[in-house]
């Protein structure tokens, strides 16, 4: 007996895209699995008639109850697989979105349905449409993460400070409230900056920065993030935005009072030991500071 067949989830799984990578290829192989797909495919441009809801689910449950008490065939659990698709549809839960996020000093590897990794790091935030994922390859990002994007059908990241499209590649995204970075590792990736209508296309070892809200073309030589070696690393970068990732790695809060934050500052931080990481920001900077007792607060003067 097929899987699909005596596993009550099985189908809410599929269409979740929560089935292991072993149990897609075996349905693959059945010859159910095109009936299903073609319901995927319809699903994707459905606009429901209006509809008893009530009585929609009445005889949706009523075709599951009953195919308890024989063998399921190919027939019924298509016409039960449609009307899970249909009423769905009926509630928007098409729509409905998966998300992942960290909290401050954290860090979260994901990965999507299609084999592609994403490692987050602290303070951020991705999301993806929850189903039929591998029909409409976009994600959201708030925060910063690395992305190792498997081959397909197009890959895209929106950002508050615009679109990331790519194929098949390794790059980095820094959405901050106040700062923007794209670093392309391998591969090709596309940015559209939002409201004008400026683009880039990065290769390897590219990157771009927006900066006074224009974008700035750089280089890099680094293999992967910096932030994924525990290290945070700036060049003639504003003190705010230091001290904006050091909140983040540490859970701390500044207090300003004085201090000029728009000055430049180039150097770097370790992300094991907040005291290490003050000296060596604010030392060079000549800022003093003091630290409470339970590390929380940071007072800059």
């Amino acid at each position: 007996m097929e899987k699909y067949e005596s596993d009550e989830t099985f189908i809410a799984r599929w269409v979740a895209g929560e089935l292991s990578e072993e149990e897609l290829s075996e349905f693959k192989k059945s010859e159910a699995y095109q009936g299903f797909h073609r319901i995927n495919e319809i699903s994707q441009n459905f606009k429901a008639p209006p509809v008893d809801h009530r009585q929609s689910l009445i005889k949706t449950k009523e075709k599951i109850t009953f195919g308890k008490k024989t063998k399921p065939t190919y027939t019924t659990w298509y016409a039960v697989a449609a009307s899970i698709v249909i009423i769905l549809g009926v509630f928007g839960l098409f729509k409905s979105t998966k998300s992942y996020t960290t909290s401050y000093g954290e860090q979260l590897a994901v990965t999507l349905p299609d084999g592609s990794t994403i490692q987050l790091n602290a303070d951020s935030e991705v999301t993806h449409k929850r189903f039929f994922w591998l029909n409409n390859r976009n994600v959201s990002l708030k925060g910063e993460a690395y992305f190792e994007v498997e081959k397909g059908e197009g890959f895209a990241v929106e950002t508050t400070y615009g679109t990331i499209s790519v194929l098949g590649t390794k790059f980095n995204i820094r959405a901050r409230s106040k700062s923007f970075e794209l670093n392309c590792y391998e591969g090709v990736v596309r940015f559209d900056k939002l409201v004008t209508e400026e683009h880039r296309i990065l290769k390897k070892d590219d990157r771009i920065i927006i900066s006074d809200d224009k974008l700035v073309d750089q280089k890099t030589k680094e293999n992967i993030p910096n932030w994924m070696n525990g290290i945070s690393i700036f060049k003639g970068a504003p003190l705010h935005e230091v001290l904006d990732e050091i909140r983040i790695q540490y859970n701390i809060t500044f207090q300003v009072n004085n201090a000029d934050l728009s000055r430049l500052f180039t150097g770097s931080f370790l992300h094991n030991d907040l005291e290490k990481a003050l000296k060596s920001t604010l030392a060079p900077m000549g800022i003093l500071y003091t630290l409470s007792e339970d590390k929380t607060v940071v007072s800059l003067q």
